[in-house]
């Protein structure tokens, strides 16, 4: 069963990401922000499709689709470039950033709002 007060874990997670986003771009970047990243994305989706899952939430492929373009867009964008220079980096944080955006304002308050109202919670 859900809880209303577990959904501050979207939130939270959502705000996690922008922070590695951000790491992304700083002028000192540790190669290692680009694995947390990936593994907080991968970890951030299957607890979004988890509670799909659960709930039976009606249209959940398309919100899965778009989990799987981002995973695929991601995981291209790093195993072709070993150079992590400044222009490949921003690129990949605006990639991200904007995405993350439209797919939080978009999709995941649907989301938000089936759980809200699902009988589960």
């Amino acid at each position: 069963m859900i809880k209303t007060s577990e959904l501050i874990w979207q939130d939270k997670q959502h705000q996690r990401l922008f922070e590695l986003i951000e790491q992304i771009n700083a002028d000192q970047v540790d190669v290692s922000v680009f694995r947390r990243l990936h593994d907080y994305a991968e970890q951030h989706f299957s607890l979004e499709e988890e509670y799909m899952h659960q709930l039976d939430m009606p249209n959940k492929q398309l919100h899965i689709d778009a989990h799987n373009k981002f995973r695929y867009e991601l995981d291209t964008m790093l195993a072709n470039y070993q150079n992590y220079d400044a222009p490949f980096r921003d690129a990949l944080a605006t990639f991200l950033s904007e995405w993350l955006k439209g797919h939080i304002f978009g999709i995941d308050k649907e989301l938000e709002a089936f759980i809200l109202d699902s009988d589960a919670k």
